[in-house]
């Protein structure tokens, strides 16, 4: 138990030792060091290991894996038998940074830590920026630059965070749906046969986790055409071409066909040009009593919910992207004639919690 409470200037220290926190990790991934560490090894060995370009300084390594053991990416054992401090891979870096696991994060984090790294060196510059050529003003090779970016991140990182966290986390949305007595969700039969939309589906891992849930139902991945030709290539991987189909377009400018029992929609507002057109464009594509699953990151007036989200999407809203307020998407589906069932916060998504609206389409 500590003397005495920590002082107010502490979460002000943390924010300087996080940068030495970020460089461990940047080096271990860099390094494969988790790879490498699957089997025990003291400090020495990782420091003279064969992989490594030149060797280590052995006290130097040591204490980097200390601190790497302290951010819970290292397990740490003392060798009883000749006193010898041992590191192994923890379960949690075995999950999430080893790149034979199926649930590999490791270039999502790198890709992370990167972005973030370098919106930080353009801060200032972009608060003194002149205010921005609305997004509907954009010239069409900066929307195809972004859709051969976006089909270039669907093929790695945003993959690998679809299969480790977004695809867990709707399973949990699904489970409380279906067991929800309030009668949020659909009736079975129609849960059971229904068609759905996975909308700016990305890879459409999310696309095959319903699929595979539903077995009698079909679905649709809609994406930029460079993103849908990923999915197309990860739907007949599973060998769910006969249930699931891939649309393609840029849902400023158009939207898919068809009618839906069921649309998943996550973080897809960030990269609208009018957040309002768009759910307008979507309602159209409910079937009435369908269900709209709409994920979003908002600016609350909790000041501990804007400090777990700012960081995350403040470059983004510099940028001229959409952050909504908390109440604003409500608000639009309640005017396209989705009435709003529940709105509950959602803190296992990808790098910030969001906010889950869960929508039903009204009769016409």
């Amino acid at each position: 138990m500590a003397l005495l409470d920590h002082h107010e200037l502490q979460p002000f220290w943390d924010l300087a030792g996080g940068q030495v926190k970020i460089k461990a990790l940047e080096i271990a991934l860099s390094k494969s060091l988790f790879d490498l560490l699957l089997s025990r090894s003291n400090a020495e060995g990782v420091a003279h290991h064969e992989s490594f370009d030149s060797p280590l300084n052995v006290k130097n390594t040591e204490v980097w894996l200390d601190l790497l053991w302290s951010m819970g990416c290292l397990e740490k054992f003392l060798e009883e038998t000749s006193g010898e401090v041992l590191y192994s891979t923890s379960e949690m870096a075995k999950n999430y940074f080893v790149p034979s696991s199926s649930l590999d994060c490791s270039q999502a984090v790198a890709f992370r830590l990167n972005t973030l790294q370098t919106f930080t060196s353009g801060f200032e510059k972009l608060l003194h920026a002149p205010e921005r050529v609305p997004k509907k003003e954009n010239n069409a090779e900066s929307a195809l630059n972004m859709a051969v970016a976006w089909a270039d991140a669907a093929k790695a990182q945003i993959f690998q965070e679809q299969r480790a966290v977004t695809v867990p986390m709707l399973n949990k949305i699904m489970d409380y749906l279906m067991a929800s007595g309030d009668g949020v969700f659909l009736a079975e039969q129609r849960v059971k046969q229904m068609h759905f939309l996975d909308l700016g589906g990305g890879p459409g891992l999310s696309a095959l986790a319903l699929a595979k849930r539903f077995p009698e139902a079909t679905g649709v991945v809609f994406d930029f055409p460079e993103t849908a030709k990923v999915a197309n290539d990860n739907i007949l991987a599973a060998g769910l071409q006969d249930r699931v189909s891939i649309q393609s377009g840029d849902l400023n400018t158009a939207q898919p066909e068809g009618a839906f029992d069921l649309i998943w929609c996550s973080s897809v507002l960030h990269f609208l040009d009018s957040a309002d057109e768009a759910i307008a464009r979507i309602s159209t594509l409910l079937k009435p009593n369908g269900i709209l699953l709409i994920l979003h990151a908002e600016q609350t007036p909790e000041k501990d919910h804007c400090e777990r989200v700012l960081p995350f999407y403040l470059f983004m809203v510099m940028k001229g992207s959409y952050l909504p307020k908390q109440g604003e998407i409500s608000k639009i589906l309640n005017q396209n004639s989705i009435s709003v069932i529940a709105s509950k916060e959602v803190a296992c998504s990808p790098m910030a919690p969001v906010w889950l609206h869960i929508g039903r389409k009204n009769h016409a």
